[in-house]
């Protein structure tokens, strides 16, 4: 090998040696054709024969996104598919060449729930798949080492209400035998009690009830603030009446006193007076709206409206 050969090959070999590593572009990997669209997803949209129309669309609260040249499309609810095609019938009212239209999927916000309680990592999630109550623990690191999960509580919100069922899942890690799946919905949120919490006699933490979304004995080893003891409950439901929390306590020499807390005046003031100090052995209280005449009378005099807006419109049809 002559001097030349070994001073190229040198020279090669400091090249690669101190070269920048290959960038990679990380690409979203693509849902499950049965995947559909809804609040808060993120879609990439490319139009092959305009690229100028390329651009990222936002699924909004309302279920629509703002597409270039034809503006709010109703996506929600569709599979990447099929709202691909109902872009590109839109688009192709304003330009016959547009035939190629592809949708893909950047960032999903539409399948969110939240994990809350004895978990490794409690937080929020979201998934490609409608998840089960399972997917939401193991997305959330699993149940912590003194979580009961023969009272795990699924919190939902459905249509001008919010529930709170009861869930036994412990067979799947005690080998008793399969729990029934449970599925969860967008913005449930998923409450996993420690076994600490779920035995708590009432002189030792607090008692909860009304309008919270999981009434029940919460064990507090201190004074707490009321805003942390209703967190503790799951949240305050819709229909909960904030500003007359009713607040149970006994003094030293066991005398129960009784008195409403105004707790609107704490979030929107920070008024402490509305967030008093709750003490293990308290009662708290909170009083649930009902539903107002004009609340439950509106829909009836809509529909009604609506109804003989119909039948005048046919009548005038058939005249």
């Amino acid at each position: 090998m002559n001097r030349r050969t070994v001073c190229l090959l040198a020279v090669l070999f400091v090249a690669a040696a101190t070269a920048a590593p290959a960038q990679t572009t990380a690409i979203p990997a693509q849902p499950p054709a049965a995947y559909r669209l809804g609040s808060g997803d993120v879609v990439q949209l490319n139009v092959l024969q305009q690229p100028t129309l390329d651009r990222s669309l936002t699924v909004r609260p309302d279920g629509t996104a703002v597409a270039p040249l034809v503006g709010e499309v109703a996506v929600a609810g569709l599979t990447l598919r099929e709202a691909e095609q109902l872009v590109l019938e839109k688009l192709r009212l304003f330009n016959r060449e547009i035939s190629d239209v592809s949708l893909t999927v950047m960032q999903y916000n539409a399948l969110r729930v939240y994990v809350l309680g004895a978990v490794a990592n409690p937080g929020s999630y979201t998934f490609e798949t409608v998840p089960s109550l399972w997917d939401a623990l193991r997305a959330a690191g699993g149940p912590a080492p003194d979580a009961n999960l023969t009272q795990v509580r699924v919190v939902a919100e459905g249509t001008g209400e919010t529930t709170a069922a009861v869930h036994d899942i412990s067979g799947l890690l005690t080998g008793s035998g399969p729990a029934t799946p449970v599925t969860l919905r967008a913005g449930d949120t998923v409450i996993v009690p420690g076994n600490a919490a779920a035995q708590v006699a009432p002189a030792q933490g607090v008692q909860v009830f009304g309008g919270v979304a999981a009434p029940g004995t919460y064990l507090i080893n201190e004074p707490t603030r009321l805003m942390s003891v209703l967190m503790l409950a799951g949240a305050p439901v819709d229909a909960g009446d904030l500003e007359q929390v009713w607040w149970i306590h006994a003094d030293r020499q066991g005398r129960h006193t009784s008195q409403p807390v105004d707790l609107v005046a704490f979030l929107q003031r920070g008024d402490l007076a509305g967030n008093p100090l709750i003490h293990p052995g308290d009662t708290v209280q909170v009083p649930q709206h009902a539903p107002g005449f004009f609340r439950v009378i509106y829909p009836i005099i809509l529909g009604t409206i609506s109804t003989a807006a119909a039948v005048s419109i046919a009548l005038n049809r058939l005249n």
